[in-house]
């Protein structure tokens, strides 16, 4: 449905540590009996060992308890989403992603799809992700469809696992060709905390059997 985007899950960057090889093969090796390093000679005339350089600095290094019950309790995901001035009641499932890398979507398409990966509605910031198909043979004219009427200041109200109704006020709406998507801002997890809600729309080439747009809503909350 959504074309190419880019994964929102991060990458995790692994940290390896290197060591240097000798500059030359078959190179001397002194031995653990080696003599140390002599200084030159005291105004005495006896040989001193030299003074050995002072130790490198130890980096702070942060530390983080791995115990389980210091692990960040992960936000309830959300259940059901309304908007109640164009009759839109639906349940709303997490999803991951599909073997081409996309958004995954709910088979029933009665049913709304919540991007698992990203943010919830209870985290304190980035775009939580909704979306569902706009239609079907089978099913008809779906609820998203309505979204196309989703004016400045429509109310939409988010309701999560833990109970907890967390309202939305549309800020926009655009119909947008599929290739031309903001996909990375659409699946941002920084800035303020805010909905997208995505199906498609525009023209429907019936060749491809599918719709050649998305139409994007952006919501911000209000309580």
């Amino acid at each position: 449905m959504f074309g190419s985007l880019i994964a929102a899950s991060a990458v995790l960057g692994l940290l390896a540590g290197c060591s240097a090889e000798p500059s030359g093969v078959g190179s001397a090796v002194p031995s653990a009996s080696a003599a140390p390093p002599v200084a030159p000679s005291s105004e005495d005339g006896v040989a001193r060992p030299a003074a050995a350089a002072p130790p490198a600095a130890v980096p702070d290094v942060p530390r983080r308890s791995a115990a389980i019950e210091d692990q960040p309790v992960a936000a309830p995901a959300p259940t059901r989403l309304e908007v109640p001035s164009l009759g839109i009641d639906v349940v709303v499932r997490p999803v991951g992603l599909d073997g081409n890398g996309d958004m995954d979507l709910i088979d029933d398409p009665a049913v709304a799809a919540w991007y698992r990966w990203g943010p919830a509605p209870a985290d304190p910031a980035g775009s939580v992700v909704i979306a569902a198909h706009v239609d079907s043979l089978e099913y008809d004219v779906l609820p998203f469809a309505r979204l196309r009427d989703a004016a400045p200041g429509t109310e939409v109200v988010v309701t999560d696992a833990a109970g907890t109704r967390r309202t939305y006020e549309v800020r926009g709406l655009e119909v947008v060709e599929k290739g031309a998507v903001d996909w990375d801002a659409a699946f941002d997890r920084s800035g303020e905390s805010r909905l997208t809600l995505v199906t498609c729309g525009g023209e429907f080439d019936y060749d491809r059997r599918t719709y050649l747009s998305n139409l994007v809503v952006t919501a911000a909350t209000t309580g």
